[in-house]
């Protein structure tokens, strides 16, 4: 009985492909690896003032930006009376 091999799957998920056998002989067993090494983040490699300085600015940007939308909030509040 010859069947048709199902075009959706990989050769290797494939146990009808005449190259991989029934008994999956010549398939390479493929384990989760963890191949990327560990990654330098721009943050690791900041020296401890400019960590402070950086997240000192963004402290101020946050606080600028909460007092933007409370501002726009109260504008829209007294153009909707």
């Amino acid at each position: 009985m010859t069947t048709k091999p199902d075009t959706r799957l990989m050769p290797a998920q494939n146990p009808t492909d005449p190259t991989t056998g029934n008994d999956r002989e010549g398939v390479k067993a493929v384990g989760i690896l963890n191949s990327r090494p560990g990654r330098k983040r721009a943050w690791d490699e900041m020296s401890e003032i400019d960590r402070v300085v950086l997240l000192e600015s963004v402290r101020q940007r946050r606080k600028i930006q909460k007092q933007n939308l409370a501002i726009q909030n109260e504008i829209r509040l007294r153009s909707l009376r």
